[in-house]
Order: structure tokens, then sequence, then C-alpha cells
């Protein structure tokens, strides 16, 4: 029966009514229910503030990871918010001004105060906290804004309210099997199983035996595989969905799974030649000065060694574990900046945060390691954020100019490919002023005038020829594992500069900004031009090449996974649209498993063990000065891992060449009675000690890489064997040590 127009104006009052109780009810409860007290400005000031009182109590007496974390609070924050007390700079630029410029600070406060004879670590950390202090003082005294201790209070207890942390907790559990919770979380729930799986394989990683296709074949390495898919996916699923928090926690679960594995499952950090930057930084810490010149080219660019030292010393936190647990912090470092330098370049938080993604995935190169080459990288994106920023606010360009002075000193290659990127957007106005190139070129050549004679040795230039430059410092083929790892990282790489390059044209379409990261991307490439940089020059290339790669790629990507399946008016269109989203998702997980077989497929090659280090590291100090340490290739026993090698290499600067050295003609001979004969001749003339090492590892990579010939290094074992004399000194699993006394 139809509704009467009393009935309808009934219901209309009766509704009205209702509305104006629930209006008279809510005002009724916003009078009578105080509002939330304001959480509090979070000042510079205040920060720098925190950051100082943080190193005074990181030079108390506590437990060395204690001290180490509360340093880590002024190094990363206490300067940089000691400057932006002062300057402005852009917002999005923030985020990473504060830690490029306190890291960069303390770098060079630490460099000249190495360089002045000044060298006191407490010291040197006293009287930065004193200048922060002393700055946020004249900055409360001059603004009349001291520190409102009761609002801090007062935030720290809603907090922790336990009234709202119970509420929450009974909101979840009522909600975590609803299906609409459930569909909400996909992102969560696959990091959560990503994890899960993680966790119980890491014991399996640690006892994994040796595959020539590194750890992802061998013991639970597959199970590494299916935990970065789903940590990809779960990413993916994340930015599709604008869930801006789990995307990030996709890449921290990224960082874990990649990185931080290494760290859990050895007992020392790997790669055979982060123990040579070991070595310098603890004869900085015996002697308190640098090594002599011409021991090696470190002396000429120290930073790293110097920084590093001072945190040691302040925080009693040995270098051989802060080595252990550096590759993960650098990611974090890398991820954080390449988001800043995204934002800076205005692109949307979800297409930066989707490139900090991409970063960390392709980056396979391995350059994060205890090295100068991992600082000056992370100093370079910092100044490029910096740098950027000069668009918006002059003064950025030239701060700038403060993580680029402790670029310099840092490392030997980085500054100069960092200067030719400058340069061009100088010249392009795509920062500013444009001459900002005179005080940069200032400094970069201004350091290197007076260090001619002492990089000429090493080649400034090793010609220009860039096909030459490109090789790899390893020609030989190698058997199948070595050939499939080099195809791969070749595939991958070929895959993120193709993709740069289809980008650049899809922004040059959709008319989005393309100039400045495609300077940052090629850049690189020019360096081929006169450098091989001992055959590492190609990976040098790719390193410098990803935040511009991954900037130009990401908005491709997102548009991608943000094709509209149920807009689509046609077959044809829906097709194609499920094919976009689902080829994103293919492409992003298969250069992520790319991206972990090549930072993994040397696995059984670069693992340290602890018992090879301490064994070394007897051996070397109990060695008369003059000594000669000789290996098949360098590989589980580091020579070079503390002062004491300055001590060999002032005796013998060919110390611990290993036969290598000696070039690949001359191995895929080794050994001929010709050579054996040469060989005992010269350990005969010594009046040190002779000891040849074979380990393992050495024997595996002499294999993996084809450079000697079947049965070789086992000819050469029976003949140290049965040569009077040489005698066995020591032997276990994984080593075994041969000794020649001449007297």
């Amino acid at each position: 029966m139809p509704q009467s127009s009393v009935d309808r104006q009934s219901s209309v009052d009766r509704q009205s009514s209702v509305d104006r109780q629930f209006s008279v009810d809510r005002r009724a409860s916003i009078a009578v229910t105080p509002l939330p007290a304001p959480r509090p400005e979070i000042r510079f000031a205040d920060v720098a503030v925190v950051a100082s009182v943080c190193a005074g109590l990181a030079m108390l007496p506590a437990p060395a990871v204690v001290r180490a974390v509360l340093l880590a609070v002024l190094i990363f924050t206490g300067p940089g918010s000691t400057i932006l007390t002062w300057i402005y700079v852009p917002p999005r630029a923030r985020v990473a001004a504060v830690p490029v410029l306190s890291l960069a600070v303390l770098t060079l406060v630490t460099t000249a105060a190495m360089w002045g004879y000044q060298w006191n670590p407490r010291w040197i950390t006293a009287l930065v906290a004193l200048v922060q202090i002393g700055s946020s003082l004249l900055w409360y005294r001059r603004h009349k804004a001291w520190p409102d201790a009761t609002g801090w209070s007062t935030w720290l207890r809603r907090l922790v309210d336990r009234r709202q942390l119970g509420e929450h907790a009974a909101t979840l559990s009522s909600t975590v099997w609803n299906r609409e919770f459930l569909r909400r979380n996909v992102a969560g729930l696959m990091l959560a199983l990503a994890l899960v799986l993680w966790l119980p394989s890491l014991p399996g990683l640690e006892k994994a035996g040796y595959s020539q296709f590194g750890l992802l074949t061998a013991g639970t390495g597959p199970v590494l595989v299916v935990c970065m898919a789903l940590v990809v996916g779960a990413f993916l699923v994340a930015v599709k969905r604008n869930q801006f928090r789990l995307a990030v926690a996709s890449i921290a679960a990224a960082i874990v799974v990649q990185r931080l594995t290494v760290t859990l499952v050895t007992d020392a950090p790997v790669y055979e030649w982060t123990y040579k930057h070991v070595a310098v930084t603890e004869y900085i810490l015996s002697f308190g000065s640098l090594p002599p010149n011409g021991i090696d080219i470190y002396a000429q660019w120290p930073s790293f060694f110097v920084v590093t030292a001072w945190f040691s010393d302040v925080t009693g936190y040995g270098i051989m574990s802060l080595a252990h647990v550096f590759a993960p912090l650098m990611h974090v470092l890398i991820a954080f900046f390449v988001y800043a330098l995204a934002r800076v370049l205005k692109l949307r938080p979800r297409t930066a945060v989707t490139a900090a993604m991409l970063a960390e995935l392709v980056n396979w190169v391995g350059q994060d390691y205890y090295a100068p080459q991992s600082l000056g990288f992370v100093l370079a994106i910092g100044f490029l954020v910096l740098f950027m920023a000069s668009t918006q606010l002059r003064v950025a360009g030239f701060l700038a100019l403060i993580p680029f002075a402790a670029l310099v000193p840092t490392h030997q290659l980085t500054p100069y490919w960092l200067f030719a990127v400058a340069g061009v957007l100088l010249v392009t106005r795509r920062a500013k002023p444009w001459w900002l190139m005179f005080p940069l070129a200032l400094i970069l050549i201004g350091y290197l005038i007076p260090r001619l004679d002492i990089v000429a040795p090493y080649g400034l230039l090793s010609g220009f020829d860039p096909v030459e430059n490109a090789a790899s410092n390893v020609q030989t083929p190698g058997i199948l594992g070595k050939q499939v790892t080099s195809l791969i990282c070749r595939a991958l790489s070929a895959g993120v500069f193709g993709l740069a390059m289809i980008s650049i044209v899809y922004a040059w379409r959709t008319k989005k900004q393309f100039w400045a990261p495609m300077v940052m991307a090629f850049g690189s490439i020019g360096l081929l031009a006169g450098q091989s940089y001992g055959g590492e020059a190609i990976f040098r290339v790719y390193l410098y090449a990803i935040p511009g790669c991954v900037l130009l790629i990401a908005p491709m990507l997102l548009a991608a996974l943000d094709s509209d399946v149920a807009g689509a008016r046609s077959t044809v269109r829906m097709v194609s649209t499920r094919v976009a989203v689902a080829g994103a998702f293919a492409g992003t997980i298969g250069a992520a498993t790319f991206g972990l077989q090549g930072y993994f497929g040397l696995w059984p090659l670069v693992i340290e063990n602890k018992s090879q280090v301490e064994n070394t590291q007897a051996l070397v100090a109990n060695s008369p000065a003059g000594s000669k340490f000789t290996m098949l290739y360098p590989a589980g026993y580091p020579i070079r891992s503390t002062a004491k090698y300055v001590e060999q290499a002032e005796a013998n600067e060919m110390f611990d060449a290993p036969l290598n050295y000696y070039g690949p003609e001359y191995m895929l001979e080794f050994p001929t009675p010709d050579q054996l004969e040469a060989f005992e001749w010269e350990a005969s003339q010594q009046d040190a000690p002779s000891y040849v090492i074979l380990t393992r590892q050495s024997l595996e990579a002499m294999n993996y890489y084809g450079f000697m010939k079947n049965g070789a290094p086992e000819a050469f074992e029976r003949w140290l064997r049965s040569n009077p004399a040489w005698s066995l000194h020591y032997q276990d699993t994984d080593t075994m040590v041969f000794e020649r006394r001449n007297s």
C-alpha cells in the first residue's frame, strides 16, 4: 500500500528528531571529552641536544653494543641537526640532509684531527657534543623557545597508555579472523609468512655445503628465493593498494632476507678483501696514526678508516664486529637516500618508495662490505639529494659541498663520476647555481694534485679504450656455475639499463621529467673512456647507475601495476591490462631472483671462517718481518687483517702476493718443473720463513674460475709434502699451512 504524505512527513520528522538528537549528543560528547594534548614540535635544536647527550653516554662504561647504538645517534643526527637549526632547506630534502650532513661532518672532523696530529677520539666526541649543545642553547635564547618538558612527558605517557594498548589489542583480536581484515592485509600476511620461512632456514644456510651455483642451490638456499618472492609480492600489493607503511616494511624485509642473512649465518665478515680495510683501521687504532706512505694507497684516501676507527675507539665496538654488520647498515642508508632523492625530484611518495625497493633488488654488485666504496656511495647519493634540492633553494646546493668534501678523501673514483654528473646538471640548469662547479672542481683537483706522484704508479688513466676498460678482471670462462652466474648478472644489468632507456621514452610521451635521472643513470658510462679500475670499472659503472635507473623505471612500473582491469571496455583492453599487471609482478620478482643469484653466486669462495681468521692473525703476528706468505688465490686466509701487515710490507712489499699475481698464463701451466725450481730458489733466498697456504676456498676458486688445469693444486700439494725443505705447519678441514725455514 503506498505511503501517504502524512506518513512520509511523520517519518521525516522522526528522522530529523534522531539527527538533531545525534548532533546534540555528539556536541555534548565533544564538550565533555578533553582534547588530546598536542604533540610537541620536534625541532632540530632539540635533536642536536639529544644527539649530544647520547654521545656523552656512549663514552661511559657500558656494553659495547649499547655504546655503539648511542654513538650512532650522533653520527646520523647530530651535526646535521645543528646545521639545519640555523639553515633552512626544502622539507623534502631534510629527511636525507640530517644523516648525510652528520656523517659528512664527522668524517671531515675526524680526518682533520688525524691530519693535524690531534688524534684523540674521546676529546673529538666531547668537542662535537659541546658545539652542538652550545648551538642549541644559543638558538633557544635567541628565539626564546626553550624545550617544553611537560609537553614531551605528556606525549610519552599517551604513547604508552595501557588502556589504549588494551583497546588496540582487543580490536585486533576481534578482527583478525575477519575476511575483510585479511583481504586488506594481504601484503602484511605475505611479509609475515616470508619471515616465518626465513628464520628456520638460517641453520641450514649456515651449514650449506659447496655448490658451484652459490648459496641459492645449497642447503636451505632455495627458501631464500621463496622468501624474497613473497617480500616482493607483498611490496607490489602494498604499493598497488597505496599501503605506504607496508611498502616500507617490505623494503626492510628485503634487506633482512638479502643482506642480514649473511651476517647471521657467518661467524666472520665475508670477502678476503674486506680484511685489507680492517687491517688499515686496526693500524690506526694501534698507533693513532695513518700507515706510512708507500705501503698502500689507503693512507692517501683515509677518511673511511679514520671515521670508523674513531667510532670503534669511542664505543669499544671491534672493527671485526663492525665489518660483520656493515652491509645491512649501508643498505638501509641507500634505500633511505634513494627515497629522499626521488622526493626531491618531486616524485610522489608511492613512486619514491618503489624506487628505493628497486635499488635494493637490482644491486647485485656486492660493493656493500666494509670498504671506502660503501661509504663513498652513500655520501654520493646524499650529495645528490642536497644538490637537486638547490632548484628549490640555492642554499641546499652550497650545503652539498659538505658531503662532496667528505667524499673526496674517502674514495678515489666516486667523486669523479659525481663531479661529471653534477657538471652536466649545472650546465643544463637542473641544479643551481651554475658556478657551483668551480668549488667542486677546486676541492677535487686540489686534493689530487699533491698526490699525483703517489697515484701515478697505480695508473691515473688506463687507456682510452672503452671496450677494453669494460672487460672484467676475470677473463677465463670457468665452470658452468660461473658461466651461469655471470650470464645472470649481465642479463640483469642489461635489463636495468634497457628498461631505463624505455622509461625515458615513456616519460617523454607522458610529459614527465627524466633529464636529471637520465644523467645519473648513464653518466657513469663515461668512466670507461679512460679507466678500467683494475678490471672493476664495469661493476662501478652499474653501481653508480642504479639510483638514476630506478628513478626512471619506478613510474613505468607503477603505471603497469595501476592498469585498470575493471574499467576495461573491451576484451583486448582487459587482456592487455592483465598482462601488464602480471608482467610487472613477474618482472620484479624475476629481477629480485637474479639479484639474489648475483649476490650469493660466489658464496663458497667468499666465506671466511672465524677459525681461519684467528689462525691467520696468529701466524702473521708471530712471524718475523720479511716473512713470505703465498697462496694460490687469496681466499679463506686473510693475511692482511691486523696492524702487523705494515711491518711485513715495509720489509717486503710482495710479502703476501698470491701465485695468480703472475698472470693467467703462469697459472695455467703451473706447476711445471721449471716453475717449482724457481719457486724453491726464491724461498731459499729468504732470511725469514716462507709459508704456503692452501685453503678450501682458494682451491674451489681455482676450479671455479678455471685458473689452473685439473689436478694442478693436488700436484703442488704433493710436491710440498715430498720436499724435505718444507714441513706441514698447520692443518684443519679448511686449511693447510706449509713452512720453510732457512736457518
